[in-house]
Parts: structure tokens; C-alpha cells; sequence
């Protein structure tokens, strides 16, 4: 009798770490896999196990804050139900992810409101960036062109 009570209690003490460990990792885990997402978004099999890790995440409402904050989360998910349509297992994943985010966001105004212009400041720097890159690829090919007109001459 005693001995079951010690493993409860060491089961439940267990359990609380594994909850703390998660609570205090899940921003770290949200934002790697993301970042994992963008780095091998042609691997169907990886896109696969991201949208199940943040479904998995998506099931504690405490988490919705830190998905929808985490940058490219909400696009990626919304990618890849876009470009695998054929994957039932990513499709169900990554929309039971949206739908409990979207139900989140249409409960609270301000936080639909905050995150309307996350996205808009998101989308807005993913601008800037391609800008920048386009300006570099043509100063670039400018350069390449003076260079092949020098060694013609």
C-alpha cells in the first residue's frame, strides 16, 4: 500500500515537470519547428511531423498566445494546407491548428486586432527583404555585365 503511494505521488511529480519543462519550453519548440517548416518546406514527411507538433500544441489553449506570436506560424500552417492537399494527416492537423487559433483570435478583439497588424508588420518585412535581395541580384548582374564588357574590350 505504501509502495503505491510513493509511485503516485512520483508519478505526479513526473507529470508536473514534464508539464513545467513544456510550459517553459514550447515557446523555443514553436519557434524551431516553424523555423524547421521554412528550411524543408519541400519535405512533405517533415511538414507532416511540424503540423502534428503544433496541432499537439494547439490542443492547450494556453499555448494559442504563443502559436499565434510565433513568426510564420499561422502563414506556414495555412502553406501547407495550400501545398499538399493529398496529405490527410497534415491537412487534419494543421486545420484542427487553425480552426482552435481562429477561435481563439474571434473571441478576443484586441488579440484578433494585435495580431491582424503582426501579420501586416510580418508580411511588410518580408517585403523589405525581397526588395533588398532583388536591389543586390541586379547590382550583381550590373557588375557582371561591366566586368564582361572590360574583358571583351
Amino acid at each position: 500500500e505504501i509502495e503505491r503511494e510513493i509511485f503516485q505521488q512520483l508519478g505526479e511529480a513526473g507529470e508536473t515537470t514534464e508539464r513545467e519543462m513544456l510550459d517553459a519550453s514550447v515557446g523555443q519548440i514553436t519557434n524551431l519547428v516553424v523555423v524547421a517548416m521554412k528550411n524543408f518546406c519541400s519535405s512533405e514527411a517533415i511538414l507532416n511531423r511540424a503540423c502534428l507538433v503544433l496541432h499537439n500544441l494547439s490542443l492547450n489553449e494556453a499555448y494559442h498566445g504563443t502559436l499565434l506570436w510565433t513568426p510564420n506560424c499561422y502563414q506556414m500552417l495555412e502553406w501547407c494546407i495550400g501545398n499538399y492537399p493529398h496529405d490527410h494527416v497534415l491537412q487534419q492537423s494543421a486545420g484542427g491548428t487553425l480552426q482552435r487559433l481562429n477561435a481563439t483570435l474571434s473571441a478576443n478583439e484586441e488579440l484578433r486586432v494585435r495580431f491582424t497588424h503582426s501579420i501586416r508588420a510580418q508580411q511588410q518585412h518580408s517585403l523589405e527583404l525581397a526588395r533588398q535581395e532583388a536591389v543586390y541580384l541586379q547590382e550583381q548582374h550590373l557588375e557582371q555585365q561591366q566586368q564582361q564588357n572590360m574583358d571583351s574590350s
